[in-house]
């Protein structure tokens, strides 16, 4: 004979058999006993928690020839033909597979004629929400007048999706997620009665990996069985390896690493995860679910009561909660589900994880923290930069400085400090006060800048440009002379060639324009140290004939003030 899964095996057959559920099955037992059957039904829920397998129990439930307490016999010519799908009269079909106006036209036409057999024909339409609004509309009017012989149960996922006009001609049954003694106590029953060996702890594991749903529970063990050596007993740590799922050693490893800035063992253990063929993206889930874990642990004055774990496992996350505080917990699974998004879209998913996890760590500890590396050695032209910034003066940006009389020695002099800075080609210091777009001058990543820069990344996602917003991950910026400059270093040189490739340029920049307001030029390039380049507006070539006009201006001792006039 031919095998059978599990979850079609042991499908129940009654209402006494089903799951959990009691409030729906009370209600349609009730319906049988009683005589007093609506002409709509609409099950809805999520997938696995018993809307088909109810909707036929009550197909054949109120066409028994002998019902048993609500129940049908499943022995009667009506309940056979209906489970062998022999008699015609009740009709299951797959709305997503079925989705035409004809197809339900044809169940219109059909549903005015009497039942061959049964006392009604019932319509078991699956995943309605799959309907086009057509379909919709032509079902309309046989719900709101439907014949007397006839009976409509759908079933759905996504009750959202069904037009307020057929919900409000359905009596309303929402299927609930089947709570964990539950799904624990079915496991056991199946368990035994296919001489299944499985620790308590593995069938625990499966229910929870089913989050609610019986036929996921139950399709998880008949895998565990097939995979599983016969004479062994299945374990939790066979269910995890066989789903791909972290175990808590490797989340508190994880856990650990992230919280004491341990880069050495969160390397280590991505690189046991990739070895052991786990799953990264689910990784992070369940690394997000341990820490939430963590977050409970802390908060909770008794954690057990919340936390489904065993008395070591609850140990272990009070010792790793010890590391942190709610807040950084808080922000850890924030983070976390967010690089979950990034990892979805990215072609190299170790890399990604990697650097995004020491992302994560960089933000609660220092460089000099991290595994006791040293910070890079400082550079003497980089700190005489920095200093330079610290000591520009307001006024040098001040619009109220226009009287040429004004001539502060010492604010010129300091001015005079800093060579890259000023424009060695212009002695008078009026000229050095005046706004000239094509002079240098110092900048800095301010708040607002900042922010712009996260308003830019934010417009490349909703945009659909994923793909620019990740080459952009890296880089450093600055706002500079009306351009954004978005500036790489060399070991991220394929991120900047790939930046400047047309596509990626067009979507920067219209990004750019969208937040600033704008056109927004963006320049793409390389430089030894990013971050200190991002600090400078590097000064851009004059035009010959700017030169010409300055010298020609200097022989005279004319003043020449630039003004920009790009922007109107």
């Amino acid at each position: 004979m031919a095998h059978v899964a599990l979850y079609r095996e042991w499908r129940p057959l009654t209402f006494d058999e089903v799951v959990e559920q009691t409030h729906v099955v009370t209600a349609l037992r009730q319906a049988v006993i009683t005589g007093q059957i609506a002409h709509a039904y609409l099950f809805s829920g999520t997938r696995g928690t018993g809307k088909t397998t109810v909707a036929k129990i009550f197909s054949r439930a109120i066409n028994c020839l002998k019902p048993e307490e609500g129940n049908p016999c499943n022995k009667c010519e009506i309940c056979t033909g209906i489970l062998n799908g022999s008699l015609l009269d009740v009709l299951e079909m797959d709305a997503a597979s079925n989705n035409s106006v004809d197809t339900i036209r044809r169940i219109v036409d059909e549903v005015l004629f009497m039942p061959s057999q049964a006392r009604f024909k019932v319509y078991i339409i699956d995943e309605v929400h799959m309907l086009s609004t057509g379909a919709f509309n032509a079902l309309l009017k046989t719900l709101e007048e439907p014949p007397a012989h006839a009976v409509f149960i759908l079933a759905t996922t996504e009750p959202h999706r069904i037009p307020a006009t057929i919900l409000s001609r359905c009596q309303r049954y929402e299927f609930r997620r089947i709570p964990l003694p539950g799904l624990i106590s079915r496991l056991q029953e199946i368990a035994s009665a296919n001489k299944i060996e499985i620790e308590a702890a593995a069938l625990d594991t499966i229910a929870r990996l089913a989050e609610g749903g019986m036929r996921d529970a139950i399709s998880l063990l008949d895998q565990v069985r097939m995979s599983a050596d016969a004479e062994k007993t299945v374990t939790r740590d066979d269910v995890l390896k066989l789903t791909g799922v972290a175990d808590d050693e490797l989340l508190a490893r994880m856990s650990k690493a992230l919280l004491t800035g341990d880069a050495t063992a969160l390397l280590e253990t991505v690189g046991a995860l990739i070895m052991s063929g786990r799953d990264l993206a689910r990784f992070l889930l369940d690394l997000a679910a341990y820490c939430r874990n963590l977050l409970i642990v802390s908060v909770s004055p008794a954690p057990g009561d919340l936390l489904q774990v065993t008395s070591f496992q609850l140990n272990r996350l009070k010792d790793v909660a010890k590391l942190t505080d709610t807040n950084t917990l808080l922000e850890l699974v924030r983070e976390l589900s967010a690089l979950h998004g990034e990892l979805r879209w990215s072609s190299d998913t170790r890399t990604s994880l990697e650097v995004g996890l020491l992302r994560l760590m960089s933000t609660q500890h220092d460089f000099a923290d991290l595994t006791g590396l040293e910070p890079p050695p400082a550079d003497s032209d980089n700190d005489l930069a920095s200093e330079n910034i610290e000591k520009k003066p307001v006024e040098l940006i001040d619009e109220s400085i226009e009287d040429e009389s004004v001539e502060d020695e010492s604010v010129e002099d300091e001015y005079v400090e800093d060579e890259s800075v000023i424009d060695n080609s212009r002695s008078d210091s009026t000229d050095s006060i005046t706004s000239d777009p094509f002079s240098a001058s110092t900048v800095s990543n301010s708040a607002s800048d900042d922010a712009n820069w996260k308003a830019i990344q934010d417009q490349l996602i909703e945009a659909g440009y994923m793909t620019t917003y990740l080459y952009c991950r890296p880089a450093a910026f600055s706002f500079c002379g009306g351009e954004l400059h978005i500036i790489f270093s060399e070991k991220d040189k394929i991120n900047c060639q790939e930046l400047k490739e047309p596509a990626n340029l067009k979507a920067l920049r219209e990004a750019a324009t969208k937040v600033m307001g704008s056109n927004t030029p963006v320049v793409v390039r390389l430089a030894e140290n990013p971050q200190a380049e991002a600090q400078h507006c590097p000064v851009p070539e004059e035009p010959a004939w700017i030169t010409r006009v300055r010298e020609a201006a200097d022989a005279f001792g004319i003043p020449v003030i630039m003004e920009d006039t790009t922007n109107g």
